[in-house]
C-alpha cells in the first residue's frame, strides 16, 4: 500500500513585474513562515517574449532560496486569463452534475468548452420542485494558458502541483486567519494595478469582479502632482504617512480625541494630499457601490458584516476608515503576517510590506501530496 505525504508547496503570486512568493513549514505549534521571497522585474510589456524571459528569471531567483525546500510550486493564474462567473443549472434525466455544469458553461464561455479548463469554488443545492438544481460559482481558463504557465515554471526548475485563481487563494488565508458564517463579508486584495473585490459566506460566492483600480494610479497621481518625477518609494512613503488621514486628525493644540491623531507635520500637507487622493479612491468606493447592488438586487435585505482589505491596502493611510466612512460598513485593513507564527530563521523582517504577500501565503497553505 502507498502512503501520501503532504507538504507545503512555494506559493508563487505573478503581479505582472512583481513576483511573490512564499512557503509554510509544519511545526508543533501549527503551519509557521519558512520564508519570503520578492522580486521586482524590469519594465517589460506583459506577455512578450522579454516579459516571458524575465519571469523564468525571476522565478529561478526564487527557486533558488535557500530557505525553500522543494521545487513544487503552487501558481496563481493573472486575473486577465480567469473567467469567473456564477451559474444556476438543474440536471437532467442521466445527466451527471458534472455534464449538467458544462452544459451550463459553455453559454458564458468566450472560448470553446474544449479548449477550458474548468473548475467551481463554491456548489449549493437550491430547492426546487422539480428536478435537482444547484448554484455553482465557476473559474474557467484557457487550456493554452495552462499550458504555458507550467512550460515557463518549468523552465525555472519548479514543478507545477496547483494552479489557482485569486479568490481561492484568498479565500484559503482569510479563513486561516478567520472564521467564516452565514453573514456576507467582504474581500479585498488590493493590487499594484489591479483589485479583486468579493463578498462570501462560509458556504458561497455571492459576486466577484476584478477591476483596474490598484496602487499605482494613487502613486501616479502623487507623482504628476508634486512632481516627485517617477520617484515611487518617495509616493509610496507619502501614501503611508499621510494618505486619506486628513479627516481624522486634530490640528496641534486642539483637545485630542482618541480616535484622532495629532499630526506632527503641518495640517496643510494632510489637506493637499487628501485632495490630490480621494478622488481617485471615491472611484473604489464605487466599485464597491455597484457589486454591493448588484448583490441586493439577488437578496434583497441583505446585510454585508465587514469588509477586509488585504494586498497593498495598508499602503495607503487611513483607507479603511475612509471606506469605512463612505460605505456604513466596518473595514479593517488585514496584514497577515503579524497574525502567522514566523519559523525560526525566517528572513523576512519587514512586517509592514508583507501584505503584499496576501495571495502568495494562500497558494503557500494549499499543501500537495506526494508519495
Amino acid at each position: 500500500m502507498f502512503k501520501f505525504n503532504e507538504t507545503y508547496p512555494i506559493g508563487i503570486d505573478i503581479r505582472d513585474q512583481h513576483i511573490y512568493a512564499a512557503q509554510f513549514q509544519q511545526t508543533q505549534q501549527g503551519p509557521a513562515v519558512r520564508d519570503l521571497f520578492y522580486l521586482k522585474m524590469n519594465e517589460q510589456q506583459v506577455e512578450s517574449p522579454e516579459w516571458e524571459n524575465a519571469l523564468v528569471c525571476a522565478l529561478k531567483a526564487a527557486s533558488k532560496n535557500k530557505r525553500f525546500r522543494g521545487k513544487r510550486a503552487a501558481i496563481c493564474l493573472p486575473a486577465r486569463h480567469i473567467n469567473g462567473f456564477p451559474i444556476t443549472f438543474g440536471i437532467a434525466a442521466g445527466e451527471t452534475i458534472d455534464v449538467a455544469m458544462a452544459r451550463e458553461c459553455r453559454k458564458h464561455l468566450s472560448f470553446s468548452l474544449e479548449n477550458a479548463v474548468i473548475d467551481y469554488s463554491s456548489l449549493i443545492e437550491v430547492p426546487s420542485e422539480e428536478k435537482k438544481r444547484f448554484k455553482a460559482y465557476i473559474v474557467a481558463a484557457h487550456r493554452d494558458q495552462i499550458d504555458r504557465h507550467v512550460r515557463l515554471l518549468k523552465e525555472a526548475g519548479l514543478s507545477t502541483e496547483t494552479i489557482d485563481f485569486d479568490l481561492s487563494s484568498l479565500l484559503r488565508l482569510h479563513q486561516f486567519l478567520y472564521s467564516l458564517g452565514d453573514e456576507p463579508v467582504v474581500l479585498c486584495h488590493i493590487g499594484q494595478r489591479q483589485t479583486l473585490i468579493a463578498i462570501v459566506t462560509k458556504d458561497n460566492i455571492l459576486a466577484q469582479r476584478n477591476t483596474t483600480w490598484g496602487i499605482q494610479g494613487l502613486c501616479n497621481r502623487l507623482e504628476t502632482n508634486l512632481e516627485l518625477k517617477g520617484d515611487g518609494d518617495r509616493s509610496v512613503e507619502l501614501l503611508s504617512t499621510y494618505g486619506l488621514k486628513y479627516d481624522y486628525i486634530q490640528p496641534s493644540g486642539d483637545s485630542v480625541d482618541s480616535k484622532n491623531e495629532s499630526p506632527g507635520d503641518g495640517i496643510e500637507i494632510y489637506r493637499t494630499l487628501f485632495q490630490i487622493l480621494s478622488p481617485y479612491v471615491d472611484m473604489l468606493v464605487h466599485e464597491l457601490y455597484q457589486i454591493f447592488g448588484y448583490v441586493r438586487s439577488k437578496q434583497s435585505g441583505i446585510r454585508f458584516e465587514k469588509i477586509f482589505l488585504y494586498g497593498q491596502a495598508n499602503l495607503v493611510g487611513s483607507l479603511d476608515r475612509y471606506l469605512e466612512a463612505h460605505l456604513g460598513i466596518p473595514t479593517e485593513s488585514i496584514n497577515p503576517i503579524p497574525k502567522l507564527n514566523l519559523a525560526d530563521g525566517c528572513r523576512f523582517q519587514d512586517t509592514a510590506r508583507g501584505a503584499a504577500f496576501a495571495l502568495a501565503l494562500g497558494l503557500a497553505l494549499r499543501k500537495v501530496i506526494w508519495l
